[in-house]
């Protein structure tokens, strides 16, 4: 089963790659950071809209330059062995025959300020590359687990340089984040090197990992994937595919190996830190008319007809709001199986949960995705001891996709959700102003 399920998460990266992976930068006031919670995705089927042509600008024909500029009709500037185009849009750069041999006879080496190698990284990298590296260990890797930033800090880093995915994801992750709390304009970069990463993650599972570096370095890789999927406009189905892959990878027993960088995920690990922060924290009260709201929707999309999988998800939606009232450590707890319950279903199932022209999903989603906001107060407390610096998501925005794309006939199922949606971030804290990462 377990099998069938990996083989399941493997075509959907392969369909990943195949699927237009359109970057965000969004910094409206009701965006909100706390868009992956404990528990521990893009399938989509929208067609890729035609360019606009864009003039071209005048410039001295490059005669020498690689395939894929000549095919690209753009200039190249015939670096070897693989042109600046190349390297920045992930291609393999190959030139004609005879502008290698002729290459070859008069050699040039790139200067030490122009390219950087990871020690035994299969590949260049840039010294943009290594900023992004950085810009991760300092302010961009992710909070989960909970405390256990060393992870990210000291541990990951020590053997990313192996694992071709790993790096990418990092530095793609980074990249959004980085583009999402700055001017930096690196959305192309992230979306660079976001492909890389899948691709080259696709490839490794399809053999057993060998080693304990290996399988935490999967499990960084599809985690570090999830958290990007969280910058991307469209990436719902991204971000839900990355989170079924991190529960797939975390299901090998070996993971609960003490030795295990991705240790403290484990039940008596994670769950039992989050439980015990949300029983004596003062601040994990939710709205009560917000919990009121919610149940009343929930309440109206009963009514839909779902399948069992879903109707199952449902309830687990209606059980969080039900505790969210006065159990808040039971309502983490139970929210927590949203992300976990994708994983248990058929390949199947979870195509059909994502598939954007599902209706009955989309709109399940839209819930799913609000409450997650409106427990905040609750969510918030992953954060505590946090070092890194929290970014602007397009999660929010998703529900504005999923209303616009299901039928109108539909879409006052959704109402609810777009006004939770609207709402800044501080009106999850009740208008508190507080430091919460003491």
């Amino acid at each position: 089963m377990k099998s069938a399920l990996l083989k399941g998460f493997r075509l959907c990266l392969t369909l990943l790659m195949s699927s237009s992976l359109l970057p965000v930068r969004s910094m409206d006031a009701s965006e909100t950071s706390s868009d992956s919670p404990g528990g521990l995705s893009n399938c989509e089927s929208t067609p890729v809209q035609p360019r606009k042509p864009i003039p071209r600008k005048g410039h001295t024909k490059s005669r020498r330059g690689c395939f894929n500029c000549k095919r690209r009709r753009i200039k190249c500037n015939e670096k070897h062995p693989e042109c600046n185009h190349c390297i920045k849009a992930g291609l393999q750069c190959e030139y004609p025959a005879n502008i290698i041999q002729s290459v070859q006879r008069a050699p040039s080496s790139p200067s030490p300020q122009e390219m950087v190698h990871l020690r035994s990284t299969p590949g260049t990298f840039t010294m943009a590359d290594m900023r992004l590296f950085h810009h991760f260990l300092v302010t961009a890797y992710p909070h989960l687990p909970v405390g256990a930033d060393k992870i990210w800090i000291t541990v990951i880093p020590s053997f990313a340089h192996n694992y071709e995915y790993l790096i990418h994801a990092i530095l793609a992750l980074s990249a959004s984040h980085l583009d999402a709390v700055s001017t930096a304009n690196v959305a192309e970069e992230a979306i660079s090197h976001r492909i890389l990463a899948v691709k080259s993650l696709n490839e490794a599972l399809s053999v057993p990992p060998k080693s304990r570096s290996e399988r935490d370095a999967r499990m960084g890789a599809a985690l570090a994937l999830a958290f990007q999927s969280s910058h991307l406009q469209d990436g719902l189905a991204e971000f839900l595919t990355m989170v079924r892959g991190c529960n797939l990878i975390a299901g090998d027993e070996a993971l609960n190996n003490a030795d295990s960088a991705f240790h403290a995920f484990r039940e008596d690990g994670h769950l039992a830190t989050m439980r015990n922060r949300v029983a004596t924290s003062s601040l994990n009260s939710v709205n009560r008319d917000d919990l009121d709201a919610a149940a009343m929707s929930l309440q109206a999309i009963e009514l839909l007809n779902m399948t069992d999988w879903e109707k199952a998800f449902w309830d687990i939606l209606v059980r969080t709001i039900e505790h969210a009232y006065d159990r808040p450590v039971d309502a983490y707890t139970t929210f927590v199986l949203l992300y976990n319950l994708p994983s248990r279903w058929t390949h199947d199932e979870f195509q059909s949960f994502i598939d954007p022209n599902n209706s009955v999903a989309q709109i399940l989603l839209a819930h799913f995705i609000s409450i997650q906001a409106v427990l905040t107060p609750i969510l918030i407390l992953e954060r505590v001891g946090f070092q890194g610096v929290d970014a602007p998501t397009a999660v929010l925005g998703w529900i504005e996709g999923i209303y616009k794309n299901v039928p109108q006939n539909l879409r006052h199922y959704v109402e609810w959700c777009r006004n939770v949606a609207r709402f800044p971030f501080m009106r999850f804290l009740g208008q508190r102003h507080i430091e919460y990462y003491e």
